[in-house]
Order: C-alpha cells, then sequence, then structure tokens
C-alpha cells in the first residue's frame, strides 16, 4: 500500500516545480546582481567602517543579490587583501544572515495569483528593453513570478505526503530528535548551495501541511550552518586572516543554532504566538523564524564583536606575511558569473597585493646595492617569483571576468586593470634586472664609490616615492596625488638625466672607477627610470586611460564576450 501511495505521487509535477522555483531564484537573483552590480562595487570596502556599519552593508547587499555565501567570501577576501578588518567584516556576516531572509519573506507574500501576470510583465519588458538593464528588470521579473509558480506546483503535489502511511511517524520521531533534523538541513543546504532555496522548500513543505513548525524550525537552523560551506572552501589553504573570518561564520551559526534548538520549545511557542497575533499565512511563519534566528544572533553578537575577534586571533595565532603563499589570493571563480562586479573588486585587491610584494622587489635590491649581502639579492627574486606566479593567476581570472555576462560599465576598468597589472610586473622584472646588476658588480669585486653610490639611492628613493603614491592612485582614485605624481615624474626624469651626467664628468676628471660597476651605472639609473614610466602608467590607466607613458607597453588584450 505505501508503494502505491508513493507512486501516486505526482512526481512529476514535484520535479519540474523544484526544477522551476530553483531556476526563478537564481534568474532573479543573477539578474539582480548584473543590474545593481556597478553600483554595488565598493560599497562593502567603502561603507564598513565600523561593525554597526558593516552589519547595514551586509544586510543590504545580500538582500540585493540574494546570496549571503557570495557577500561572506566577498568580506574574506577584503580581510585577506588587508582592505577591511576581522571585526569589520564580522558584522558584514552578521548583516548577510539576516539579508538573507529576504527571499523566505518575499515567499511569505504567497504570490500565486499574481505570479503568472508578474513573468507576463517580465517577459514583455525583456522582450521590447533595448538597453541591458531594461532587459535585467524583465530577468528579474521574470524570476520572481517563476519563483512562486515552481513552489505553488512543488507545494501541491507535495500536500501528498502527510496521506502516506508511516510518513507521519516520521516526522513525529524527527521532531523528537531535532538534532537530526538540523543535520539533514545542514547536508541539503551544503549540497545546493542556498540557503534561500532550502528554506523556499521547507516553507512550501510546512504550508502543505506535511511537516510541522518544530521540525520545520529544526530544518532552518541546519540551513544557516549548511550555507556556511561556501566560505570554508573560499579560506581553505588561504590566509589566516581568511580562516578566522570563515571560522566566526561557522562558529557564529553553530551557536546561535545551539542556543535555539534548547529553546526549541519556547522559541517554536512565541513564532506561533506571533503567528497568530497577526493571522501571519505558513509560508510568512516560517520567514518569520528564519528573520528573528538571525536578528536575535546579530543583537547577541554585535556587542561583543571585538572580543569575537581577539578569541578567534587566540584559536588561529599568528600573523600574515606578504610573502604568503600565491594560493593566498583571494579569487572566488563563483563570484565571475553571480556578482562580476564584486569579482573584480577581488581582482584589484589582488592586484593591489603583486604591487605591494613588487615593492619588496625594489627595496630589496635598493638593500643588495648598499648591503651585498645575497640574502637580501635572494628575497628580491623570491618576491619577483611571486609576483609572476600572482601575475598569470589574476590575468586569467581578469579574462574570464571579461567573458561573462557583463553590463557595460565595467568593461573599461577590465582592460586597465589588465594593462596596470601589465605595468607591476614589468616594474618587479625591471627590478630583479637591477638586482642581477649588482650581483656583476660584487662577482667582480668591485663597488661604488661614495658620491655614485648616494646618486644611486637618491633615485632609488625618488621612484620608490613615485611607486607608492602610484599604488595609492590605483587603489583610492586620487586625482589630486596624480597630479603631485605628473611632477614628482618629471623630476625622476631629470634627475635621471643629472646622474648621467655626473658619471660622465666623474669620467671625463680622470676619477679611478671600477671597470664592471662604471659600464653599467647608466644601464641602472636608466633601469630605475625606467620602473618611473610604468609606475606613472599605473596612475595614468587609473585616472587618465587614454595612452600609457613610457617605452614599454605590451599589445592591449581584447576583451572576448564584451558586448
Amino acid at each position: 500500500m505505501q508503494l502505491s501511495t508513493l507512486s501516486s505521487l505526482q512526481w512529476n509535477l514535484i520535479a519540474g516545480g523544484l526544477a522551476i522555483f530553483l531556476f526563478g531564484i537564481n534568474l532573479m537573483g543573477d539578474s539582480l546582481t548584473n543590474f545593481a552590480g556597478p553600483k554595488l562595487r565598493g560599497y562593502v570596502e567603502k561603507y564598513t567602517s565600523n561593525p554597526i556599519k558593516g552589519v547595514l552593508v551586509g544586510i543590504v547587499i545580500t538582500g540585493l543579490i540574494q546570496s549571503s555565501s557570495a557577500t561572506t567570501v566577498i568580506a574574506i577576501s577584503f580581510v585577506r587583501a588587508g582592505v577591511m578588518s576581522l571585526e569589520q567584516a564580522i558584522g558584514v556576516i552578521l548583516g548577510a544572515n539576516i539579508g538573507t531572509t529576504v527571499t523566505a519573506v518575499l515567499i511569505g507574500f504567497n504570490l500565486d495569483y499574481l505570479s503568472y501576470f508578474i513573468c507576463l510583465i517580465g517577459v514583455i519588458v525583456f522582450l521590447f528593453s533595448k538597453k541591458r538593464k531594461g532587459k535585467y528588470i524583465g530577468e528579474i521579473l521574470i524570476g520572481f513570478g517563476l519563483l512562486f509558480i515552481g513552489l505553488k506546483m512543488m507545494g501541491d503535489s507535495l500536500a501528498e505526503l502527510k496521506n502516506i502511511p508511516g510518513f507521519e511517524d516520521i516526522v513525529t520521531n524527527l521532531g523528537k530528535n531535532p538534532i537530526i533534523a538540523v543535520l539533514v538541513g545542514a547536508v541539503l543546504t551544503a549540497i545546493i548551495q542556498s540557503s534561500s532555496a532550502f528554506i523556499g522548500i521547507v516553507q512550501s513543505l510546512y504550508a502543505s501541511g506535511a511537516i510541522g513548525l518544530n521540525l520545520s524550525l529544526g530544518f532552518l537552523f541546519g540551513a544557516n550552518i549548511g550555507t556556511c560551506i561556501t566560505g570554508v572552501l573560499a579560506s581553505l589553504g588561504g590566509s589566516l586572516s581568511a580562516k578566522r573570518t570563515s571560522l566566526f561564520h561557522v562558529l557564529f551559526n553553530v551557536i546561535i543554532s545551539a542556543i535555539f534548538l534548547v529553546l526549541l520549545v519556547p522559541y517554536e511557542g512565541f513564532i506561533s504566538f506571533v503567528s497568530d497575533k497577526f493571522s501571519l499565512n505558513p509560508m510568512m511563519t516560517i520567514a518569520l523564524g528564519h528573520f528573528s534566528f538571525n536578528f536575535v544572533g546579530m543583537i547577541l553578537f554585535v556587542p561583543i564583536i571585538k572580543q569575537v575577534s581577539t578569541i578567534l586571533h587566540k584559536i588561529i595565532p599568528g600573523k600574515d606575511s606578504i610573502f604568503s603563499d600565491v594560493s593566498d589570493i583571494e579569487l572566488e571563480e563563483s563570484l565571475i558569473n553571480t556578482f562580476p562586479a564584486a569579482a573584480l573588486d577581488q581582482a584589484k585587491t589582488a592586484i593591489i597585493k603583486e604591487s605591494k610584494i613588487a615593492l619588496e622587489t625594489i627595496k630589496s635590491t635598493q638593500k643588495y646595492l648598499n648591503s651585498r649581502d645575497k640574502n637580501d639579492l635572494s628575497t628580491a627574486n623570491q618576491a619577483e617569483a611571486l609576483v609572476n606566479e600572482m601575475d598569470t593567476k589574476i590575468q586569467k581570472y581578469i579574462l574570464d571576468i571579461s567573458k561573462s555576462n557583463l553590463v557595460s560599465e565595467l568593461e573599461a576598468d577590465i582592460h586597465n586593470y589588465l594593462q596596470v597589472q601589465i605595468n607591476v610586473e614589468r616594474v618587479s622584472d625591471l627590478a630583479q634586472n637591477l638586482g642581477e646588476y649588482f650581483d656583476e658588480i660584487n662577482e667582480a669585486g668591485e663597488k661604488y664609490n661614495d658620491e655614485a653610490l648616494a646618486d644611486l639611492n637618491s633615485i632609488y628613493e625618488l621612484v620608490i616615492h613615485n611607486y607608492v603614491n602610484a599604488i595609492e592612485v590605483f587603489e583610492s582614485e586620487d586625482s589630486a596625488l596624480y597630479e603631485t605624481l605628473r611632477e614628482d615624474e618629471a623630476n625622476l626624469d631629470l634627475l635621471e638625466q643629472n646622474l648621467r651626467r655626473s658619471h660622465y664628468r666623474r669620467l671625463t676628471e680622470g676619477e679611478k672607477l671600477s671597470t664592471v660597476a662604471s659600464s653599467v651605472f647608466v644601464d641602472i639609473a636608466s633601469t630605475v627610470e625606467r620602473i618611473g614610466d610604468h609606475a606613472f602608467n599605473i596612475a595614468r590607466l587609473t585616472v587618465d586611460p587614454v595612452k600609457v607613458h613610457g617605452e614599454y607597453e605590451k599589445p592591449v588584450v581584447k576583451i572576448d564576450g564584451a558586448n
């Protein structure tokens, strides 16, 4: 009898409804991301100066892109890149957990009848819109409508589950063992990679009467734990900062779930009371449970964010090094299609990190010039090798972004970032060349006199100053600093010419100079000046990307997939 009852279920409608629901929720989220992506760029970085603002940013960003996992990964990447503190990231994650309840609340409005008309309006907008943003609006409406249509198809068929012999016993036993329900919810959410989608299914099951409120809440707690898997994967093999941020995400959801499990009976009573008081429909009742769970968690943790950060540093002690493994670069592949603007932000933070390692190449070769210590040359070579590895990884990531479904506002940035990266990599190459010159001099047993050494150190200091400012311009888009850098670049050119004159004067005055050191002096000064050219290119590409300056410019990289 049980088999015949199971076979009588309309599995085609259950499967089709689930497919339409998942497609709708993803279409709506992707289209919202593409529509709002360029406007959201940098919001996480710029408006998280304190944990409270971080919470608000987490709520807004997650509510718009419909993915707490994506927001969490962005926070992890900014912590890793040194753009955001651990405390700020904790605030963003707390906000993301609240923002992810938006989908459940929308489902709670139960717009079954209107959903078909919403789809029709979306199709009309999509077909007749000539602009890309108009088409995104159409896709948002289509996804929104399909979400309800899929739930309706699935829910009507799942309602028959309660009539299957033995199903009620299974539900009763799960209700008596909420920990099992939590585990089931965590595993299923981890598999489908979306707590919003899983909770939508739970809403449908509860609305159909197939499961009770206590079991629904257990699934809900598990969904919050299961959604941590994306952040955990993003932090594997990464920096200590990334691991601390990911650990907080896991601990927060586990601790809050444990608290609510202990208080499940009174919590269930509270949700039932509020639901009855305001005559909430079953789907909105689950949305209320989802929201209140995350809201209470946020209230509990916001006052103790600093203390939590201290504990996380004790659990995972240590300090990140600039020479961390290249895998520390946070370039989350899943963001390329789900949130390309955020993916491009990750590429930018990675380029900034690469540029700082290139700076170490310059500084280490200057140290080698003065110390003649092979360890300084080794440090420079190590940094240059790391820059090369990062260059390959970052360039591939940016090119992958260029092939995604982008809005036009990103295309110029993609091109400029590729060119900036080329200049950063060239800076590191030239700095390594300087190390080779100095090594050649040392191997010959020669050295510069005090005047020549002072000349080289003076041009070194100026080019380091210019390069640091160029990276600051790239990071902050500071046009005033760019104008200052323009003057400093002219001063660098002038200084290089003066160094040549000083060198020739020493030669004509018959000063005794070392053979190798004398023969490469002009080449060294010229190489340092070329580093300055590339530094200026980085700033110009950021503020005035019309053309680049200096002797070296690789061919423009063609962006595939850009419309």
